[in-house]
């Protein structure tokens, strides 16, 4: 009996191998928004240009800051998602995401920034990320669908707000908006060129148009930047 291998378990662990990309790898990615009465029609238009199929997803997204020096101009982003299920079990596992500054690339058509993820077990997850110095900034829920094209990742999902906080039944969440956020990205390893990753991420989105027009959004500029002070009488 000691050497009894489990079969299932040797193919998850080989899969799992197969898949598996870089620690560190870079996203070029577009966002883009479309109205909710028009996301059946996006649809349509996905299923004619992605691979057989999709799947649905029901996520609580919290967004953490790393202050990373004594002004508030340098923030390190750290997102945490967990998948809404039912069983207790899937509910304590995490995806622990960070995300840094976009390179500062003006020719390139796409946003092109840092990533890392990876998955956390933890039944108390606020006190693990309080541990590491993080503090957060906003929560939301999102669902949607997650496609494929070959290695390209198109996701659109609707995002919903608590009004109380540590509550997410459905009498508790609020709409954000009547659009939805569509999001289009591929990940490379940290060391690979992304320009053309970048472009073929920009040919697959102006398939889109005019259904839904994904741009290079500069949001970090916002993120960064300071108040003005007021003018002097």
């Amino acid at each position: 009996m000691d050497n009894v291998v489990d079969v299932d378990e040797e193919g998850n662990q080989r899969m799992l191998s197969e898949n598996s990309t870089p620690y560190q790898t870079q996203e070029c990615v577009l966002y883009g928004s479309i109205f909710v009465k028009n996301v059946p029609d996006l649809e349509r238009r996905l299923a004619g240009l992605c691979d057989p199929g999709c799947e649905e997803f029901y996520e609580h997204e919290m967004s953490f800051s790393l202050r990373t020096s004594s002004t508030s101009e340098v923030k390190t982003d750290i997102k945490l998602r967990r998948r809404f299920r039912t069983e207790h079990q899937i509910q304590n596992y995490w995806q622990l995401k960070y995300i840094g500054v976009p390179e500062p690339d003006q020719k390139c058509p796409t946003i092109v920034r840092k990533e890392i993820s990876s998955l956390v077990h933890s039944q108390d997850m606020m006190t693990y990320a309080k541990s590491l110095g993080l503090r957060m900034d906003y929560e939301y829920i999102t669902q949607g669908k997650l496609w494929t094209k070959g290695n390209i990742k198109i996701l659109h999902s609707t995002l919903t707000r608590t009004l109380r906080a540590g509550t997410y039944d459905s009498s508790s969440l609020k709409s954000m908006s009547d659009s939805a956020l569509v999001e289009i990205s591929i990940s490379l390893p940290e060391s690979a060129e992304y320009m053309p990753a970048a472009k073929t991420v920009r040919d697959f989105a102006d398939q889109l148009m005019p259904l839904v027009n994904m741009e290079k959004i500069d949001y970090w500029k916002k993120m960064f930047s300071t108040p003005a002070a007021p003018a002097r009488r």
